[in-house]
């Protein structure tokens, strides 16, 4: 499996900038579900490293997070990026970590029971599964849009307009692929503008 972006890497004070910039786009009413918040701190839990999971607990406010409860976005991107910026080594640079983020929250999704049912209606086939992302991103999220078009019967686009950087939603979409247990897939996510992307997905 691959996934390769265009958008610019955001390490360093350039990526406290543009968090900052990503916060200013939120509204109060901006929301997502705690599983995802779940998910990105168990990824650098599972690295043993104590001190980095207290500096993203801390990083979202402390709290804990029940999995389908809703949450302030705001709060997940300052969570997304303290995580990030924690597993960058690990993981080639901040958007592989913020990849990688994406890639573990969709087991999260598809073992829970929206999850569970989503799946029993698509059956095996992998075009239905792609279909009902749009479905489950409302899901997950109150905040922003996800659209899907087809290229053809194994590629497509979905467009996301989202305060999250697209490497996230790559990730994301990689990992829905794998659980189709699809061969030679491809996620390339474009930032098109602070709050739009694009994910170009393909398979054999």
């Amino acid at each position: 499996m691959s996934s390769t972006s265009t958008a610019q890497p955001t390490q360093g004070p350039g990526a406290q900038r543009e968090l900052e910039q990503r916060l200013a786009a939120l509204g109060p009413k901006d929301t997502t579900r705690g599983f995802l918040f779940g998910s990105a701190l168990e990824v650098v839990k599972s690295h043993g490293d104590l001190e980095a999971l207290k500096r993203c607990t801390e990083a979202a406010g402390g709290g804990s997070f029940t999995a389908f409860f809703s949450y302030p976005v705001n709060t997940f991107l300052k969570l997304t990026y303290a995580c990030a910026n924690e597993l960058s080594g690990r993981y080639g640079g901040f958007d592989g970590a913020m990849q990688q983020l994406g890639f573990r929250v969709a087991p999260r999704f598809l073992e829970s029971t929206t999850g569970k049912m989503l799946l029993s209606l698509v059956g095996k086939e992998p075009k239905r599964l792609v279909d009902s992302m749009p479905t489950a991103y409302k899901t997950a999220w109150d905040h922003g849009t996800c659209s899907l078009v087809w290229s053809g019967p194994k590629s497509g686009r979905l467009t996301y307009v989202n305060a999250v950087p697209v490497h996230y939603f790559a990730g994301s979409v990689l990992q829905i692929l794998a659980a189709a247990q699809l061969k030679n897939t491809k996620a390339i996510g474009r930032q098109l503008s602070l709050t739009e992307s694009t994910v170009d997905f393909s398979w054999e």
